[in-house]
């Protein structure tokens, strides 16, 4: 396994890394992101900014405020192009990549940091919203990528003792906590625990005070940003208004039902099922490597043709989710971390070796995020951001397993061993993490450059656009409600108000009150309707399930006029959306009779007692 190229083994696979980017991204070019969620807001905000608004006070934004003015600053330079965005995901993914690959070699070894950096790119050119070049949230793949930043400024630190890799490793976890909070925290708990460490191991609390120095400069930038929006626009507008996934906000009523869906659950069945899933994995990779050549060879092949026909065909599922949720990618990935964490501690406490140090704090920095995926640790989703470094750790697990089965073997020869396993561990990866691209056949022309669609969706989209579009000329608002903010930056025109989307959790009764005055002082001449599906929180659709008063009030005051594409509300998920036309004054007043005549009937029929 030894490259001809001697001490440049590392510049090749660093190169390689890069050679695979480009591969993917050619093959997956313009089909990332959704038209209808989330994905919008990464270019509508930016924009917004550049016009004068502010991030928080005149735009709702739930992540910290790093991401968006960097973009902002992209676009003042580059210019509105989905190029721009394109780019910036697809240099932030080599970047994670390279760092996976930095980290995983120096914890570990070349093998399962290339395992870790292949991994992430697999998974990291998909459609839909979970990518890294065209994501839910660019602050999700650049806290992300500053995360890791800080973490191998911290191992380079325990590793060398020099003084400016922890000034730098406070300054990225900074950074970070600008970004995506959640990485930012795990970037400071890992930079205590090895302070908290360092001082008690050296007995003495003079080099604490010296890291907690070297730290300062991070804290104090972070401290200073956060510390002007908070002071320019009070803490409970920055919670209330912005920040709704902390306890105590409007999310409280669907909080439990989306974090729940995400992964974020402990609940003791099935945190059994996962403790199991780690043993049975560490079980499994431990059999592989003590197994004799030639079993070993015909169990991993049949494996192989598994994936094959996972990326080809038709595969059982419980046979695809053997192979993905036990070997290749297992949902007890967590526990695995966990229990490298607790070795790597107890070794520390009784050797007070530097590398189980190391091995501990980025085990802590990696469990940290992963507790908001924890029941739902998966090759795809969220997991592909914040799954990451813990699938490190796994990977530098299973390499450990497979040394600790094979005493017997030199140790050149468990190196080869393991390689050799680590390396059917990415073919596996590969054919099932590589999207599939022939479902997003229709090209889509707008003004900010193409996106690939899906034929009936971009027909929609095309429909829509030019809509807005003639509409904007003649001097005319839309608004689009409850969410499609790719239709905001495309057309080049404003949400009435400072929420651009409206899914369940963002507003309070009193904030739906703040934004019926918006809608109210805009008045927009027309109204879409989306048909957005948001079961992930519990409540399926606007108007019905939740946002009653702002539905009532459209319509009181607008009828419908049109409709683009099927609208339906029949859980199918398609991108329809009504045309609300406002109505003259006469209308207004006789619609909201109506609307007071029909909700007095539905409250007393929702009442009533069931017909026998």
């Amino acid at each position: 396994m030894r490259s001809p190229f001697g001490d440049w083994e590392d510049a090749a696979s660093r190169g390689f890394v890069v050679v695979v980017a480009i591969v993917l991204a050619w093959y997956t070019w313009g089909r990332w992101g959704d038209f209808q969620i989330d994905c919008g807001r990464e270019l509508y905000v930016p924009s917004e900014i550049l016009r004068g608004k502010l991030l928080y006070r005149d735009l709702f934004y739930p992540y910290g405020p790093l991401a968006p003015y960097a973009c902002a600053l992209l676009i003042a330079i580059f210019g509105s192009h989905l190029l721009v965005f394109y780019l910036l995901g697809i240099a932030v993914a080599v970047g994670c990549a390279i760092l996976l690959f930095e980290l995983g070699a120096m914890l570990e070894g070349r093998a399962v940091g290339l395992t870790a950096a292949l991994a992430l790119l697999f998974m990291g050119f998909a459609p839909g919203i979970f990518n890294y070049a065209f994501p839910y949230s660019y602050a999700a793949t650049m806290g992300l990528l500053l995360s890791l930043l800080c973490s191998w400024f911290t191992l380079r630190n325990l590793f060398d003792r020099s003084g400016y890799n922890l000034l730098m490793a406070g300054l990225a976890a900074s950074l970070t906590l600008l970004c995506k909070q959640e990485f930012g925290v795990a970037c400071y708990l890992m930079l205590g625990f090895v302070m908290a460490m360092e001082a008690i191991l050296r007995r003495s609390v003079r080099p604490l005070l010296h890291q907690i120095a070297a730290c300062a400069p991070g804290v104090v930038l972070w401290v200073a940003i956060y510390g002007w929006f908070f002071w320019t626009l009070t803490p409970g507008f920055m919670v209330d208004a912005n920040w709704v996934g902390l306890p105590g906000t409007a999310m409280h009523n669907y909080g439990a039902v989306f974090y729940g869906y995400v992964g974020q659950r402990f609940i003791p069945r099935e945190m059994l099922q996962m403790i199991m899933c780690a043993a049975a994995s560490v079980t499994m990779w431990s059999l592989l490597a003590t197994g004799n050549r030639g079993p070993r060879n015909i169990i991993l092949a049949i494996l192989v043709a598994i994936a094959v026909a996972h990326r080809f065909g038709q595969v059982n599922p419980t046979t695809e989710g053997f192979v993905t949720g036990y070997l290749v990618f297992p949902g007890g990935m967590f526990f695995i971390g966990c229990g490298l964490v607790a070795y790597s501690t107890y070794e520390l406490l009784r050797k007070g070796n530097r590398r189980c140090l190391a091995e501990a704090a980025f085990g802590i920095f990696a469990l940290v995020p992963a507790i908001r995926v924890f029941a739902e640790i998966r090759p795809y989703d969220y997991s592909i951001y914040l799954a990451m470094p813990l699938f490190l750790v796994f990977l530098i697990a299973i390499s450990r397993c497979i040394k600790a089965a094979t005493p017997a073997l030199s140790a050149d020869r468990q190196r080869r061993l393991a390689n050799y396993l680590l390396a059917a561990e990415v073919v596996m990866l590969a054919l099932v993490c590589i999207p599939q691209t022939s479902e997003r056949l229709d090209t889509l022309e707008t003004s900010w450059g193409t996106l690939q669609l899906k034929p009936e969706q971009a027909n929609v989209a095309r429909q829509i656009l030019d809509f807005i579009s003639e509409q904007k000329r003649h001097g005319r608002q839309v608004a689009v409600l409850p969410e499609a903010t790719i239709l905001y930056a495309l057309t080049g025109t404003e949400a009435p108000g400072r929420w651009y989307m409206l899914v369940p959790g963002i507003l309070s009764p009193a904030q739906e009150q703040v934004c019926l005055a918006d809608l109210n002082r805009a008045s927009p001449d027309y109204i879409l309707l989306t048909a957005r599906l948001t079961t992930e929180y519990g409540a399926d659709y606007f108007g019905i399930d939740y946002d009653q008063t702002i539905y009532h009030w459209i319509e009181s005051n607008y009828r419908i006029a049109g409709e683009f594409g099927h609208f339906r509300r029949d859980h199918n998920n398609t991108f329809a959306a009504l045309l609300y036309h406002r109505r003259d004054p006469v209308e207004r007043i006789i619609g909201f009779y109506a609307t007071r005549r029909a909700t007095a009937a539905w409250r007393i029929f929702s009442s009533a007692p069931p017909i026998a």
